[in-house]
């Protein structure tokens, strides 16, 4: 009691500086609060977010969803996307997502469920049900999965309005995904880019060890983000010289059937120091290859027709003219005289009627953004050294490695004994001006899956830019790799017993040597070969194990550099918008290598974020960064409190009087 009384002494001694404290106390929170209320009353579209690209570093923003039965999985926009559960009347739950009105009225409905009916009959019963029957029902694909498109037709006020079913089956297991956009389909690019995000899972775990971190969770465009400053284009420049042509082959000089041609690929970065990773096949040639590609494919006419007139020769006839020509002509319709043709060239060479060698051998690495020009008539020549113009940001590269047989040599040929092996080979940089480089570190294969998501990096040839006058795409843009997304179709082996990985992300001449990456930016395989049937293109990828072989013989380790942690880290900082750590990062990169394709263009933005005071760090940071609920709860009842207890001292002597009254 008699502490009780002291402090009610205390109080009513410190009375009014205890008010003055608790209603300065009080403003100074309310204005926290207000600041706080006013920065998440407002929906942050910095500047610095104004590529679309930004916007998606907000991780908070983009939702992992997966099916309630495990059949599907998708990410989406949460400020573009509204996700619900409601019930079919027909087929029982649905998925629905819906546009937010700020950027459209598109409408996706997702029903999965499991029936032992074939596609064929679960399309009638699904058509039946149905309030309106369809006005139409088309066959087509849904991410390389055969389906059913059924339109429809409702008569609203007066008008009609048309949307989309789609039925997919796999085994017993299927999805009805429902399409509805505005009359004029404005809006439907949303919902375009949002059905390209679906893909199919199994019922089994999804995160396998070795496969993914579920604690990443990049987008796509992270992960491009993250490993594009890896990725390479390789140029392969060799020449094809002729020796020792007898006199009955020909009157001119052996100098006047040498050529030099070139080579373009992909690759990707294994080692800080500048080792590249590739296919065999980009970096090498054997002379009898480019002596079969010149005489087949880039028409070499004199040597050629030296060539057939030899074979002929051989046989004790001599040739006309015109026996010369139409057997050429022959070599592009009968397989047959294609066989005949190789074989006795190769009975040429064997004979040393003529012998053939690869001379001046020069590799180009390219991953800045400065594109390679290339004089491809100066190179048909055989002036190589005018033909090529490399770049500030092209390194020289020399051949440290490889690991891929001759498919043309005398016993492929003529034995028909062609031994396959891997396909792999490392280059090293030699000119790195002090460069040290992001890399890609290798995953672990030993549990890849059908059904895991990839997406595919490289340079095919069909959009790579040259000065040519017939190209679609400028040179100047050559440097950017394009990217493909997909799943893994299916695990296979060759015909020599190596594991290949089939994949529906499309990949064509170009793109041999490029990484094929899972989410967690590990490298899972390397594109190396497409077959073409008639409903499309299969195109696989050699796994990891044969590159790992080879960089262990070499010594080359594959554990991420500096350079790779600190572009993660700065990525990280950047798309948490935190601008000024970023901005460190992102200069430490720039010293440690001048030639990164992407680190002008990350250090802009954040210095202009920055300098909008739009850095969530400091103050700023914990008022409109993720802590900001949290503050706003403790300051609000700060406020709250500090005015009570002011009211209530102040409120004191009024109290007293009654009392004693």
């Amino acid at each position: 009691m008699n502490k009780l009384l002291s402090v009610a002494v205390f109080i009513g001694k410190k009375r009014k500086i205890l008010i003055s404290i608790f209603i300065l106390l009080g403003l100074v929170s309310s204005i926290f609060t207000i600041v706080i209320l006013q920065q998440s009353s407002q929906t942050y579209r910095s500047n610095a977010a104004s590529l679309d690209s930004i916007k998606t570093y907000q991780a908070q923003s983009i939702a992992n969803f997966i099916s309630p039965k495990g059949r599907y999985k998708l990410s989406y926009d949460q400020r573009q996307w509204a996700k619900s559960i409601q019930s079919d009347v027909a087929f029982g739950e649905k998925t629905v997502f819906t546009l937010n009105k700020e950027f459209g009225a598109a409408r996706l409905d997702i029903v999965e469920g499991e029936s032992e009916k074939s596609l064929e009959d679960l399309k009638n019963e699904i058509a039946q049900k149905s309030p309106f029957p369809p006005v139409n029902i088309e066959k087509a694909e849904f991410r390389s999965k055969p389906s059913y498109v059924l339109a429809y037709k409702e008569h609203i006020l007066g008008k009609d309005i048309y949307y989309n079913q789609r039925i997919i089956k796999e085994n017993n297991k299927y999805l009805i995904i429902e399409e509805r956009v505005p009359q004029l389909g404005y809006d439907r690019h949303f919902l375009d880019n949002l059905l390209q995000n679906i893909s199919f899972v199994d019922s089994e775990p999804i995160n396998v060890l070795g496969i993914s971190d579920p604690e990443e969770n990049l987008t796509t465009i992270q992960l491009v983000d993250l490993v594009r400053p890896s990725i390479a284009n390789i140029i392969y420049v060799y020449c094809l010289k002729i020796n020792n042509l007898k006199p009955n082959l020909s009157g001119l000089k052996s100098s006047d059937y040498n050529s030099c041609a070139s080579g373009k690929g992909s690759g990707f970065i294994v080692n800080e120091k500048g080792v590249v990773a590739t296919n065999g096949h980009v970096v090498k040639i054997y002379p009898e290859e480019a002596l079969i590609t010149n005489l087949l494919y880039e028409g070499n006419k004199t040597f050629r027709n030296e060539l057939i007139r030899a074979i002929y020769l051989s046989a004790g006839q001599n040739p006309t003219q015109n026996q010369i020509e139409n057997f050429y002509k022959e070599l592009d319709v009968n397989p047959q005289y294609i066989d005949l043709f190789l074989t006795e060239v190769f009975s040429l060479i064997k004979n040393e009627i003529i012998s053939i060698d690869i001379t001046d051998e020069k590799y180009y690495v390219n991953i800045g953004g400065q594109p390679v020009k290339i004089d491809y008539q100066k190179m048909q020549q055989g002036d190589y050294a005018s033909a090529i113009m490399p770049s500030s940001t092209t390194y020289v590269a020399k051949l440290l490695d490889f690991n891929y047989s001759n498919k043309y040599s005398y016993e492929a040929i003529v034995n028909k004994n062609y031994r396959r092996c891997p396909d792999v080979a490392l280059l090293q940089i030699v000119n790195s001006f002090n460069n040290t480089f992001p890399q890609l570190v290798l995953a672990n294969v030993e549990n890849l899956r059908e059904g895991m998501e990839i997406i595919v990096a490289g340079y095919p040839t069909l959009v790579e830019g040259n000065e040519d006058p017939r190209a679609a795409i400028s040179y100047k843009t050559s440097t950017k790799p394009t990217i493909t997304r997909g799943i893994i179709s299916s695990i296979k082996e060759d015909l020599s017993g190596k594991t290949i990985v089939q994949t529906d992300a499309s990949i064509d001449h170009g793109n041999s040597g490029g990484p094929a990456i899972n989410a967690d930016a590990k490298v899972i395989g390397i594109a190396t070969f497409a077959t073409e049937s008639q409903s499309g293109n299969f195109n696989f990828l050699r796994e990891t194990k044969e590159l790992k072989e080879l960089m262990s013989k070499n010594n080359i380790d594959n554990k991420s550099g500096i350079v790779t942690v600190t572009w993660r880290e700065g990525l990280d900082s950047f798309r948490r918008q935190r601008f000024r750590q970023a901005l460190k990062y992102f200069k430490q990169v720039e010293t440690l290598n001048s030639s990164h394709p992407t680190i002008n263009e990350f250090i802009q933005h954040s210095e202009a974020a920055v300098i909008r005071g739009e850095s969530l760090e400091g103050l700023i940071g914990l008022i409109k960064g993720e802590y900001s609920n949290i503050l706003l709860i403790v300051f609000g009842t700060t406020t709250l409190v500090s005015f009570i207890l002011a009211g209530f001292l102040g409120t004191l002597p009024l109290f007293a009087k009654v009392k004693m009254q």
